[in-house]
């Protein structure tokens, strides 16, 4: 009678054994956690397992620590640990989160964004929130500068009252820390511009400028004008002589910068916009940077090459800069480019 009480209260306990390693089993490889947003999450060096598993639970990416702890006994895993930032959710199974914490699938420190020259604080700013960086806030500031700022980087301090960033935030492939306050990420750009444009484009702007910030200008006008380095050092000569002659610019970079668009030929109509930067119908140069221009542009504003051109074009089938000394020869220099 014992024996057979024995042997049922075994089979009775090898049943219920067998049920839960096969229920914890089951959970590791089909439950998932009530969180469904992505999140960050930290394992911690050192962290022991327990501690672990209900922080997991306690942030909705498992639905049973028992089963996670459980996955991590049988796979022989709970030594294993990689201790790092990771991207978790959810959405994800036991088995899935045992394999990215215990492969040390952590999130990359660092952020890579690329800014392309020329482009204005706006595209800047959507290219940081593309990125999941504070995007909105770094327009906000670039366009509302901390005063302070001035006395921190000495080439701010020809910007006039109330001007934004725009032109000084140096275009270049950065790498941001995920949790970058948008205003570190402005002082490492102003940063590098004071590393790029060193003391010899600063001692030189004098020659040709009114201050570095009149140079910024142009040279954000011609980034967005001419593709190569000489052909930029030509048009800023151009530019630099139509001002002398009070003549208009005439930039279609201006009109591209107030339309939002970017065309090959702009109509008449649109050359009239009123607007301060339009350079078709006001003279000198307009209120500021249109964009954030690359140090060759940089340079060419500032050691223009000297020619006797006063009117040029780009073809739109190649890009090639196409000069002119007269009026009449650009107009046949226009026609001949279907312009």
């Amino acid at each position: 009678m014992l024996v057979r009480l024995f042997l049922i209260i075994a089979l009775a306990l090898s049943v219920i054994t067998f049920g839960t390693f096969w229920r914890l089993s089951f959970l590791a490889q089909h439950s998932r956690g009530i969180s469904q947003k992505e999140q960050r999450f930290e394992v911690k060096p050192g962290e022991n397992i327990l501690d672990l598993s209900a922080r997991l639970k306690d942030s909705g990416l498992v639905a049973s620590r028992f089963a996670f702890l459980w996955q991590m006994v049988r796979e022989g895993k709970t030594k294993s640990l990689v201790a790092g930032t990771y991207a978790l959710s959810g959405r994800l199974s036991i088995t899935e989160i045992e394999f990215l914490i215990t492969e040390g699938k952590v999130i990359p420190r660092d952020i890579r964004v690329t800014f392309p020259e020329g482009w204005d604080i706006k595209k800047m700013s959507e290219r940081l929130t593309a990125q999941s960086l504070p995007g909105e806030e770094f327009l906000g500031l670039a366009e509302k500068p901390d005063p302070n700022w001035r006395k921190q980087f000495d080439f701010l301090e020809t910007l006039p009252e109330n001007a934004s960033l725009q032109g000084f935030l140096f275009p270049d492939t950065y790498f941001f820390d995920p949790n970058a306050s948008a205003k570190s990420i402005i002082e490492k750009m102003l940063a590098n511009f004071g590393e790029k444009v060193g003391m010899e484009i600063r001692a030189a702007v004098g020659t040709k400028h009114k201050n570095l910030y009149a140079a910024i200008t142009l040279a954000s006008i011609v980034e967005n004008e001419v593709r190569s380095d000489n052909d930029r050092r030509m048009a800023s000569d151009i530019f630099l002589r139509r001002l002398s002659l009070n003549l208009p610019l005439q930039s279609d970079a201006t009109i591209k910068y107030i339309l939002d668009n970017n065309k090959v030929q702009y109509t008449f109509e649109e050359t009239r916009v009123v607007s301060p930067y339009n350079t078709y119908i006001n003279n000198g140069l307009p209120p500021g940077p249109i964009g954030n221009p690359g140090l060759i542009s940089i340079r060419a504003a500032v050691f223009p090459q000297s020619n006797a051109y006063l009117y040029f074009l780009s073809d739109p089938q190649t890009g090639q800069t196409v000069f002119s000394v007269t009026y009449e020869e650009h107009l046949r220099n226009k026609n001949l480019h279907g312009l």
